[in-house]
């Protein structure tokens, strides 16, 4: 069956430089703290981390767990801090360390502009909240490059759980078997994209160990080869 739609993972799928990004933001945070209530930087940054991992146990692939602004009320609030006038400030500031440091990938505007050019749908299929997600693809270049935009805080839930794949199915107007999910984590855009019968391509670029599934997938060790990959299914 021809395909008609391409669904692209973001963070660290489209660009690269997500974890120096992560550091970064939650530096300039403990610079924040630091100035702001006198707390040691370091302890503060350690404090955010250990805040948002406790919110991935509390609310479990709810998009509210990438919230910032809340992982910050939670560490304010342990410190005794009200974090009413701050929160704000220290989402801003995080999200400001991540798009210093993202650039995206060599041969993704090419490949999105000739999928486009060809009638295929190109969908960005996300977990995080939309605001953030749409800074993201304007700082890289990509904003007139997208058909259309999912996120998990739009389908109510994170990959790999099937509401998310729904939603992109039906903002491209096919049927699974018409579509591919593009993604570097196999758990949440591979697997995830097989439990709704969409078939995946995996960017392995973390150096994970290689993987055993019970159904078939493509991979590809950069973007460049999973462009070539795509480009070969038209």
């Amino acid at each position: 069956m021809q395909l008609k739609a391409v669904f692209f993972d973001l963070d660290d799928t489209l660009y690269s430089g997500f974890d120096a990004g992560d550091t970064e933001g939650f530096v300039r945070c403990g610079q924040y703290a630091a100035a702001h209530f006198g707390v040691n930087a370091a302890d503060f940054t350690a404090l955010m981390r250990q805040c948002r991992e406790q919110l991935k146990v509390q609310l479990p692939r709810e998009p509210e767990i990438h919230d910032r602004a809340l992982v910050a009320q939670h560490a304010l609030e342990s410190l005794g801090i009200s974090p009413i006038a701050h929160g704000e400030a220290l989402h801003d500031l995080y999200w400001a360390g991540v798009l210093d440091c993202i650039t995206v990938r060599p041969g993704v505007p090419e490949l999105l502009d000739e999928l486009r050019a060809r009638g295929v749908r190109v969908i960005v299929c996300t977990n995080m909240l939309v605001g953030i997600q749409m800074r993201k693809l304007c700082q890289l270049g990509l904003a007139d490059k997208i058909d259309a935009l999912v996120t998990s805080e739009e389908a109510g839930r994170d990959k790999p759980d099937a509401p998310i794949f729904h939603l992109a199915l039906k903002k491209a107007d096919c049927l699974p078997q018409q579509a591919l999910m593009v993604g570097d984590n196999f758990e949440h855009d591979i697997r995830g994209a097989h439990a709704v019968g969409i078939a995946g391509l995996w960017l392995h670029v973390h150096g994970e160990p290689a993987v055993t599934a019970d159904f078939p997938f493509a991979e590809a060790p950069d973007f460049m080869q999973a462009a070539d990959l795509i480009r070969s299914l038209l």
